[in-house]
């Protein structure tokens, strides 16, 4: 058997004074691939509201919510964390090398 490829797949938990994610991300042969983010309301209950998701693939990212004022807030914290995923990604691809 040939391995032509290898997908990682991960899922991850962030929180911010603007709200809270679950996102879910592909890295493929040491690139990364997509990242799905859902966007969760500040909650003080377990009850979270999905206010819409937030998707980067390969470069691009997509926003899939209603209009509101704290949309710019949310676009900003998923920016945060695919720049960490990116550095992640970046990181782990030079120790390989």
């Amino acid at each position: 058997m040939k391995v032509t490829s290898t997908i990682i797949t991960k899922v991850a938990e962030a929180t911010s004074e603007n709200g809270s994610y679950n996102l879910e991300y592909s890295i493929m042969d040491g690139v990364l691939e997509r990242v799905q983010t859902t966007v969760f309301k500040p909650s003080t209950t377990e009850q979270r509201i999905a206010v819409g998701s937030i998707y980067y693939d390969r470069g691009s990212v997509t926003i899939n919510m209603p209009f509101n004022p704290d949309m710019a807030k949310y676009v900003a914290d998923a920016t945060t964390q695919i720049e960490s995923i990116l550095s992640e990604v970046a990181t782990i691809a030079a120790e390989v090398e």
